[in-house]
């Protein structure tokens, strides 16, 4: 009888540390509204915003979401009225705020979470900070069911927002003294026809400055420029116009040093064309001709507009990843011409940069010069057309005039060309004369000769 007693007792010990994890799972964090670092000044009133990604793919009865719990750490003070809303995947959700002892916030939902979605919640509200400095204020959140027992344990810290801010449920209280105003603020210009502005200051010499932020004409929303150690920053696409602009060094957003003296810019419209897009190439495939190119460097360039000859073929906005379009008309033999250009906002035109395709049913250029610095001459290429009404593995081999095999090429699914630069499987140039090659696209095949000239 002991022992079945004993055994009870461990067995329903272990449910009970089951049962107190509990099969939904969560992450959160806590950050202040507006800023990244988890820093708030003390003696002030700070906007804060929970965030929670709760998993009930596994809830099991009981662990319906009724109450979510917010335990603030010593000295944080809120109230029923400071509470802002909660949300739950971008929609906000009724909730009424409770508020035990100033620094529990209870977060009562009209209706309890029960179903087996992944979700991710967000609650907003004010809180007096501390009156001292507190180098880790932990913050405790937890669920609760209908019942109001607790769903698991505290929520664990982690990445939650999808934001890289301050991914913990800890805040940093610091002394509230603003830091001293930014010297040397100054605004240029630009004089080579962008409308953009240059601003430079000298960096703050306060370890406690998170960064600064440029206040622009009347706009509520300031520049944020996020590193104390930057002393320059270029507005680009400014209005034209007469600007102002002033500069404050901040430890938080609620904690700035006075405004810099008033700079007065006189911005003349954009005149100057960006400078072309890079490292244009043209590659065929079974999709038809891509054309890739790099961005242009000019910062102003808001989309690229594409040409083959005198033809715009399309438009491809500034994109930031992929720069590429693809020309799927079907392309007669003969030479052709791409090209691509930059546009600004003002709609100043870059010089185009250019890129010629050639489009042969046989093998071109025939003689080739392995050894030529020019492109169009210094590698010869075998074209899959040259064999007509065809499907299957694409493949080209090179033989010597004794018959033995030089080069083997091999397409890749989509390839149309395959590119022959002279060189044997060793990697060594061949020697100059006159070579065989099989062209060869499934089951068909076509031979002929090539010239290499050195």
């Amino acid at each position: 009888m002991k022992k079945t007693f004993i055994a009870l007792i461990i067995i329903g010990s272990l449910l009970a540390i089951s049962n107190s994890y509990g099969a939904v799972t969560s992450v959160g964090e806590i950050n202040v509204a507006g800023e990244t670092k988890g820093v708030v000044p003390a003696s002030s009133t700070v906007p804060l915003i929970v965030t929670l990604v709760v998993d009930r793919s596994l809830a099991e009865p009981g662990e319906e979401i009724k109450t979510i719990e917010i335990v603030m750490p010593f000295g944080f003070v809120t109230q029923s009225s400071f509470f802002k809303g909660i949300s739950r995947d971008g929609n906000p959700i009724v909730a009424r705020a409770v508020v035990s002892g100033g620094t529990t916030l209870r977060v009562e939902l009209a209706d309890a979470i029960v179903d087996f979605q992944n979700s991710i919640y967000e609650i907003t509200f004010d809180t007096r900070t501390p009156n001292s400095v507190i180098l880790e204020a932990v913050f405790r959140v937890r669920l609760r069911n209908l019942r109001d027992g607790p769903i698991g344990e505290f929520i664990r810290p982690g990445q939650a927002d999808g934001k890289l801010n301050n991914d913990d449920f800890t805040l940093e209280v610091i002394p509230n003294v603003p830091p001293d105003p930014v010297i040397g603020f100054i605004a240029e210009a630009d004089s080579t026809g962008e409308n953009d502005v240059t601003l430079r200051w000298e960096k703050s010499t306060d370890l406690d400055v998170n960064g600064y932020f440029i206040y622009r004409d009347k706009e509520e929303e300031p520049i944020d420029i996020e590193n104390r150690s930057s002393t320059t920053y270029r507005d680009v696409n400014v209005v034209p116009g007469s600007r102002t602009y002033q500069i404050t060094a901040y430890k938080t957003r609620f904690l700035q040093s006075e405004r810099s003296p008033i700079q007065i810019v006189e911005v003349s419209p954009d005149t100057a064309a960006p400078e072309p897009p890079m490292m244009l190439s043209i590659v065929t495939s079974s999709d038809g001709v891509e054309i890739l190119w790099k961005p242009s460097v000019s910062r102003d360039v808001i989309t690229y507009q594409i040409f083959e000859g005198s033809t715009q073929l399309g438009e491809i906005s500034e994109s930031k990843t992929e720069y590429k379009y693809i020309d799927s008309r079907p392309l007669d033999i003969g030479s052709f011409t791409y090209a691509v250009t930059a546009i600004d906002e003002a709609n100043n035109e870059s010089e185009p940069v250019e890129k010629r395709l050639r489009i042969f049913d046989k093998p071109y250029p025939n003689p080739f010069t392995p050894l030529s610095p020019n492109e169009d001459f210094n590698q010869v290429v075998f074209p899959a057309r040259a064999l007509e009404d065809t499907s299957g593995e694409f493949t080209v081999f090179i033989y010597d005039i004794d018959g033995m095999l030089v080069k083997s090429l091999a397409a890749l699914p989509g390839e149309t060309e395959l590119t022959w630069d002279g060189r044997d499987e060793t990697g060594e140039v061949v020697e100059s004369g006159v070579y065989v090659y099989q062209l060869q696209v499934g089951e068909s095949f076509k031979t002929g000769t090539l010239i290499v000239a050195k």
